[in-house]
């Protein structure tokens, strides 16, 4: 293209047997891919299309892969659920194709079922099988006597049972993930006025507690349940202090969990510590533009610099979404989070 922008880069979509390349004005015209630690990644492909073309042979359903020209390995693979025809007698007429990942296949429909005496990296096995997805799970120690999916989607009950061993949900390389959350690794840099474009962040010790509770009751045992867990038990994402210890200043706060049956202690202080990680990361939430990056994913961590301090630092990657024009380049969209303030 003449008009193609300087950090515009190759990029191709097969959608079925049909590959889509941006090599003239008719050809493919963007591709935006968004990802997100709890919900299905999307992949929305515009192509340029006129009434007198012919007919394509994809279909609903047909899986659909987007690749950037200088790798093999697709950006994005999932499946079209979607396509819109928009024809102008001036302007440019295009086909509008979206896809989900195959964590979509988990969120149709509702059922109510019980399972007996089995863990939840069981149960997370048996119900992705059900919609011909492998799966990787973290093993579960606790055995659970009594489990029951209530009238919800598959996808929400994974996330309700993943939410009380602090795992996550996911769809990575054609396999669903029932694993343990990770806030580590290593984390890709960012710098202001170089690869960072912008950044906007906020610090709200709001909804930030000192201690999480949950009280439940044994049927077996006939006695009370109590778990808990402190904020000194967070893992920290970033350097410096964790909001509910800067919290602390307006005295101290605790969280009451009453409506998650548990039937152990171990249980309950599981599900405790779970909610102490999920509110402390509620404490800094913020947005970013890069210079395109295929390597920021949701679930990785970035490491910013370039600011004074309390800004530099780790923070955690909750979504991110890719946005490939040949007209306006390729750019990163990035929302994430922390528990943390200061480097």
């Amino acid at each position: 293209m003449t008009d193609q922008h300087p950090s515009a880069i190759g990029f191709r979509v097969t959608v079925g047997g049909t590959t889509f390349e941006q090599v003239n004005p008719s050809g493919l015209r963007s591709v935006m891919i968004e990802d997100h630690v709890d919900m299905a990644s999307l992949c929305t492909v515009i192509v340029g299309r006129s009434e007198t073309d012919p007919a394509l042979s994809f279909k609903i359903g047909d899986a659909v892969e987007a690749y950037l020209m200088m790798s093999d390995e697709p950006l994005f693979k999932g499946e079209l659920v979607s396509i819109d025809h928009s024809f102008q007698v001036q302007g440019t007429s295009t086909m509008t194709l979206r896809a989900i990942d195959n964590v979509h296949r988990l969120g149709r429909g509702r059922k109510t079922r019980f399972w007996n005496d089995m863990t939840d990296a069981d149960i997370a096995k048996e119900v992705g099988g059900e919609s011909g997805l492998s799966v990787e799970a973290d093993p579960t120690e606790e055995t659970h006597p009594y489990v029951m999916q209530r009238n919800e989607s598959n996808i929400a009950f994974l996330k309700r049972i993943a939410a009380r061993n602090n795992f996550q949900v996911r769809v990575e390389k054609d396999s669903l993930l029932f694993k343990k959350a990770s806030f580590g690794g290593q984390a890709i840099p960012l710098k202001m006025g170089e690869d960072l474009v912008s950044l906007n962040c906020s610090f709200n010790s709001s909804n930030q507690v000192q201690k999480v509770i949950v009280q439940g009751w044994s049927p077996k045992d006939k006695k009370e349940i109590v778990g808990q867990s402190s904020i000194g038990e967070v893992t920290k994402i970033g350097g410096g202090s964790l909001g509910g210890e800067e919290a602390g200043v307006f005295g101290d706060s605790v969280a009451y969990i009453t409506d998650i049956p548990v039937t152990s202690q171990e249980m309950a202080d599981k599900v405790a510590k779970a909610e102490m990680e999920r509110l402390a990361r509620q404490y800094c939430r913020g947005k970013c533009v890069v210079r395109g990056n295929s390597s920021i994913r949701a679930g990785t961590s970035i490491e910013v610099s370039g600011f004074s301090e309390g800004l530099n630092g780790a923070y955690y990657v909750i979504a991110s979404r890719h946005l490939i024009n040949a007209k306006t380049g390729y750019s990163t969209e990035v929302n994430f989070c922390s528990n943390t303030h200061g480097a």
